[in-house]
């Protein structure tokens, strides 16, 4: 799919045929067709346009001297519908294609936050304040997420309180792969936003410098709260395997020392069970008893012995 937009003479973001000069053509999972259509109509490398499509492409900035076109690639994230058990997210990537008076957005996903800006006041022409608007909304975007992923983990924290269940660790899975794609995902960014100004295509504003400042600082929290939040699951991963761990020791422990308790009458009853007189006489009651308290008394030492030695 592929939306043009330009400016009307109202200076408002209209969407405009594809011939009629836009300013900012939004691409979304293209058709051979459209890809062609593009590169012929503004002779745009193909690699520019296919390379932002592959879901596992990373982040990075490239320059064509050829046609003056420069490429960004960011990840950005989105829910994974995959799983639809608890709220996790992977990344994909977006590709930004800056030059000859024109933008391009280019991914194989439909992303709101690039509808909204068509109905904003953005001025199209600024392609370097377009450029940073985007990552800063990328930015935020991963930093709410963040409070929400955060949200699931205190919530599967709770349950897990109550009952280990393998259900809610692998819950937990999710929410630690969450955190992992967004790492990644945001230092490769972070890279890209130092590097975004040394592209020849992109001018730097002084109008701008302030809203690169929000986007570094943006950018910064969003690392520095998925760091923390990463370490406090491994942290609570660790603690778990460990509790987990204790409370299978603790109960092999207790069926070790239920088959000691059970095998000692066994060995007295098959020791006078082998021919072996009885202690009176093999047809008195009183011999019954006797074998039995040998029995008790056998488990009381036992069990004495292992209660000093601190084993019940």
């Amino acid at each position: 799919m592929i939306r043009p937009f330009k400016h009307s003479e109202t200076h408002e973001v209209i969407e405009c045929p594809l011939d009629n000069r836009p300013t900012w053509i939004n691409v979304v999972d293209p058709t051979l067709d459209e890809i062609e259509t593009l590169m012929t109509s503004y002779d745009i490398p193909e690699d520019f346009i296919r390379d932002p499509l592959d879901s596992e492409e990373s982040a990075r900035v490239e320059y064509d001297e050829d046609t003056g076109y420069s490429l960004i690639i960011v990840d950005f994230p989105i829910v994974n519908d995959t799983n639809l058990k608890v709220l996790s997210f992977i990344t994909i990537p977006l590709g930004i294609i800056i030059g000859n008076k024109r933008i391009l957005t280019v991914c194989n996903v439909e992303n709101e936050f690039l509808n909204n800006f068509a109905r904003q006041n953005i001025n199209l022409h600024f392609h370097s304040r377009f450029a940073l608007n985007i990552l800063l909304t990328i930015a935020n975007h991963y930093n709410r997420n963040l409070r929400l992923l955060n949200k699931t983990r205190l919530r599967i924290e709770r349950d897990l309180k109550n009952n280990v269940t393998n259900k809610q660790l692998y819950n937990l899975m999710e929410v630690e792969k969450s955190l992992v794609y967004f790492l990644a995902a945001l230092k490769g960014n972070d890279v890209i936003i130092k590097k975004l100004f040394r592209l020849p295509a992109i001018k730097r504003f002084d109008e701008d410098e302030e809203l690169l400042e929000d986007l570094i600082i943006e950018s910064n929290q969003a690392i520095e709260t998925t760091q923390l939040y990463t370490e406090i699951l491994e942290s609570i991963t660790t603690s778990y395997a460990s509790l987990l761990s204790n409370e299978m020791n603790n109960t092999m422990k207790t069926l070790t020392l239920f088959t000691v308790f059970l095998t000692l009458p066994t060995i007295v009853f098959s020791f006078f069970g082998m021919n072996v007189p009885l202690p009176i006489d093999d047809h008195s009651y009183t011999s019954w008893a006797i074998v039995i308290i040998i029995s008790l008394v056998l488990v009381t030492v036992v069990g004495a012995f292992l209660w000093r030695k601190q084993k019940l």
